[in-house]
C-alpha cells in the first residue's frame, strides 16, 4: 500500500494558515465562497492507448431479470479478470469511453473524432443503421466527417457531442430523449440525429431516459422523461394518464430546456443515474437533485428533489451517480467553510454498501481510501472504480460478473486492489450495469494480459435473407436487414428514415 498522503483535518488547517493563529482571532464573518476555477473534464488521450474490460460480456441479457448471474458461455463469458480488447478498432488511437450503470452498450472516441459503438442495439442506440447486437467495435458511419468529442449513454439512447458543439443523439426517443427532431410517433431512430440547433455543447450525461448537457457557457440543459423531477425544472410532471382514471404517468419533454436554478453557476460536470442526477460548478459546488431513495441526494433524507440543491458537506471536481448511491471525487468543507484543498478525497451518500447496511444520508469519507491520491472515478450499477496513486481499486456489494477484476472474488464491500493492473496508467475509467472498461497506456505489463475477442456468435449472426425488406437510410443507399440479435423476433423495418418500430420503451 502506498504511503498515506496527509493527516486529515489538521494538515488541511494548516495549509490555509489557521493553525498557526489563535482560535479567538478567527472572523467572525463567514469566509467568502472559495474559487477553484474548475473546468469541464478532459481526458488526455494515451500515446499507445488500449481498452481493458472485465465483467459480463454478455449484452443481450445485461440488466434483464435473469436471474443473479449473468449466462457466461464461450461466446459471452464473464471475465472475471482484466482483459484487452483489440477486436473492431484498427490502428485508432483512443481518446475517450462511455458506458454507464444503465446501459448494455459502449462507445470508444478516436482521437481523430471516430466514433464507434458495441452491446445491445434493440433500439438503434448504437446508431449504426440497424437494430442488430455488436459484440465487437463497430464503426458509427453517419458520424464519419463529424469528429465527436464526447458521449453518453442511456439505457437504449446515446448522445453524441462533436467537435463543434453540435449535439446528435440515436436510440430509443418516445420519452423524449432523442429531442425534438424525430418523426411524432417514432419509438426509435437508427442513426443520430440533431437535438438542439444553435446551442454550442461541451459535456452530456445519460440517465436510463433522460439526459443532462453542459453547454458552452456552463449552463446546464436537461430533457427526456420527467418522473422524480429528474429534469431540475420544479416538477415531476406527474399527472393522470386520462381524464376520470387513477392511473399516473409523467412527462416526455423532447425539448432541451435550461435548468433555471443552475444558470450562470458555470458548470463544469454533470452525472446521471437511474432516477437521480448531480452536477458541479466551476467554485466545486455540488449539486443534486431527483430521487432520494436511501438518501444518494445526500441531503440527510430521502425526499425527491424537483430542483437542484447544493451539498454543504464538501466540494467536488468530479461526481457519479449509481442506482441508489453517489460519489463525489473532491474537498471536504469545514464547519467555518473553509474548504481543505489538496489532494482530493471520495465521498459516498446513499446505498454505498451492501443493501442490509444502513444506508449513508449525506456525502461522507471512504474511509479506506483516506490518503490515497485518486485520480480518476467510475460508478457502475453497484460497484465503484478508482484509479488512486498506482493502483486500480474496485468494489461493490452484489457484484457477480467480475466487474471487480478481482480474480477469483465477485464481490467486495471494501474496496480492494486490481493487481493485475497494478502500475498501469489510466486515462479514464468507464463502469457499466455488469462491467468495467478502461482507457489506459499500453505497456509490457497491460501487453501480458490476455485478450477478449467477441465471437460473432454472440451477436446471433445468421444468413441475412435477401428478399427481407432493407430499412431506408436518409438517401445514402440501402442498408442490410435486421438480424435476430437477441435470439428474439427480428424487428420490423421501417418504410421512412428514423419510422418506429416494435423496441419495447426505455424507462
Amino acid at each position: 500500500m502506498p504511503a498515506r498522503k496527509g493527516k486529515g483535518k489538521k494538515k488541511a488547517e494548516a495549509d490555509d494558515g489557521s493553525r498557526a493563529a489563535p482560535a479567538a482571532a478567527a472572523p467572525a464573518a463567514a469566509p467568502e465562497k472559495p474559487s477553484l476555477n474548475l473546468s469541464v473534464p478532459r481526458v488526455e488521450a494515451p500515446k499507445r492507448g488500449t481498452l481493458v474490460m472485465f465483467g459480463s460480456t454478455n449484452w443481450a441479457d445485461i440488466g434483464k431479470k435473469v436471474g443473479s448471474m449473468l449466462t457466461s458461455t464461450d461466446e459471452t463469458p464473464n471475465l472475471m479478470s482484466p482483459h484487452r480488447l483489440l477486436a473492431g478498432l484498427g490502428k485508432v488511437r483512443l481518446a475517450f469511453v462511455a458506458t454507464s450503470g444503465t446501459c448494455a452498450h459502449v462507445v470508444a472516441l478516436g482521437v481523430d473524432g471516430e466514433a464507434f459503438a458495441w452491446g445491445r442495439n434493440d433500439a438503434g442506440q448504437l446508431g449504426v443503421g440497424d437494430l442488430k447486437l455488436r459484440a465487437e467495435p463497430t464503426r458509427v458511419a453517419a458520424l464519419s466527417g463529424k469528429p465527436i468529442s464526447c458521449a453518453s449513454t442511456g439505457k437504449a439512447h446515446t448522445l453524441f457531442v462533436s467537435r463543434d458543439g453540435e449535439l446528435l443523439a440515436t436510440g430509443a426517443c418516445k420519452q423524449g430523449t432523442c429531442g425534438p427532431t424525430v418523426p411524432k410517433k417514432a419509438e426509435y431512430v437508427y442513426e443520430p440525429v440533431s437535438v438542439a440547433a444553435g446551442t454550442r455543447f461541451a459535456y452530456v450525461a445519460s440517465g436510463s431516459n433522460f439526459n443532462l448537457a453542459i453547454d458552452a457557457d456552463g449552463d446546464v440543459w436537461s430533457w427526456g422523461w420527467s418522473e422524480h423531477g429528474v429534469l431540475g425544472n420544479g416538477t415531476d410532471h406527474q399527472h393522470n394518464s386520462r381524464e376520470g382514471t387513477i392511473k399516473l404517468t409523467y412527462e416526455a419533454v423532447a425539448t432541451p430546456a435550461r435548468v433555471s436554478r443552475l444558470a450562470s453557476a458555470g458548470c463544469v460536470h454533470v452525472a446521471c443515474g437511474t432516477h437521480h442526477c448531480a452536477a458541479v460548478d466551476r467554485d466545486g459546488l455540488v449539486y443534486t437533485w431527483g430521487n432520494g431513495g436511501y438518501g444518494r441526494l445526500g441531503h440527510k433524507d430521502q425526499t425527491d428533489l424537483h430542483t437542484p440543491k447544493p451539498l454543504e458537506e464538501c466540494r467536488g471536481r468530479q461526481v457519479c451517480c449509481g442506482s441508489a448511491h453517489t460519489a463525489i471525487l473532491g474537498w471536504p468543507v469545514l464547519r467555518n467553510g473553509v474548504v481543505c484543498t489538496g489532494a482530493p478525497s471520495l465521498f459516498m451518500c446513499g446505498r454505498v454498501k451492501s443493501a442490509t447496511q444502513n444506508a449513508w444520508m449525506y456525502p461522507k469519507p471512504e474511509e479506506e481510501l483516506r490518503g490515497w491520491n485518486v485520480h480518476a472515478l467510475s460508478v457502475g450499477n453497484v460497484h465503484n472504480v478508482v484509479h488512486a496513486d498506482e493502483s486500480v481499486i474496485s468494489w461493490g456489494s452484489g457484484c457477480s460478473c467480475g466487474e471487480l477484476g478481482l480474480e477469483g472474488k465477485k464481490s467486495s464491500a471494501n474496496p480492494m486492489k486490481v493487481d493485475a493492473l497494478e502500475g498501469v496508467s489510466v486515462a479514464q475509467l468507464a463502469c457499466g450495469h455488469a462491467s468495467t472498461i478502461m482507457l489506459v497506456e499500453a505497456n509490457p505489463l497491460v501487453d501480458k494480459l490476455p485478450v477478449f475477442t467477441p465471437s460473432a456468435a454472440a451477436a446471433g449472426a445468421e444468413e441475412d435473407d435477401e428478399d427481407e425488406e432493407e430499412p431506408a437510410k436518409k438517401g445514402k443507399g440501402k442498408g442490410k436487414a435486421a438480424a435476430k440479435g437477441t435470439g428474439k423476433a427480428a424487428a420490423k423495418r421501417p418504410a421512412e428514415p428514423a419510422a418506429s418500430g416494435k423496441a419495447k420503451k426505455a424507462k
